[in-house]
């Protein structure tokens, strides 16, 4: 099952995609007004029937439909619409093109080329690693340093620990002062 399909199945409680994608902050909004929303239909309309008027808890019945309706649409659109798989072989040509750049010493056409890459998919950890790569050639050491924990940060995995550890071992020894 690719990747969207799976992000499509969770669609089924709303804010599960959105957290596994990365958007913790709109997951956990959108997972709170709903369990907060079913709760309350739940208890006004099963348990505390006489604590609610009915009205109010169709209402809050309704609140959790439209809370559910518009988590699934929204993360629906986002699969089909703005997921990075979508825009895959843009990010390709943009790290293909990078790395050429890079090799003939065009830094700041290479680091255009990288960042666009990565504003198509932020979780990138090559296009990270090359982009603080850049930066520490061109002498851009404080952004060598945030573009490398940048990559360690969405890729927590070994594929690139060792190196970046060793490229910011060397950022702290190349630089003036040190």
């Amino acid at each position: 099952m690719s990747k969207r399909w799976s992000v499509a199945a969770l669609s089924v409680w709303p804010g599960l995609p959105q957290i596994w994608l990365g958007e913790e902050w709109l997951g956990l909004a959108l997972a709170t007004l709903f369990a907060g929303s079913l709760n309350l239909a739940i208890a006004a309309r099963f348990i505390w029937t006489e604590a609610l008027d009915p009205s109010w808890a169709q209402f809050v019945g309704a609140l959790a439909v439209a809370t559910w309706a518009f988590a699934l649409a929204y993360t629906l659109w986002w699969v089909w619409r703005c997921h990075p798989e979508q825009h895959r072989e843009k990010i390709d040509e943009h790290y293909r093109l990078a790395l050429e750049l890079y090799l003939q010493g065009r830094w700041d056409e290479a680091r255009r080329r990288l960042e666009h890459a990565i504003a198509l998919d932020e979780t990138d950890a090559d296009a990270w690693v090359q982009l603080g790569t850049l930066y520490a050639r061109t002498e851009r050491f404080d952004e060598a340093r945030q573009a490398f924990r940048q990559c360690l940060a969405v890729d927590p995995s070994e594929k690139w620990k060792w190196e970046v550890e060793e490229a910011l071992a060397r950022i702290d020894t190349s630089r003036p002062g040190h």
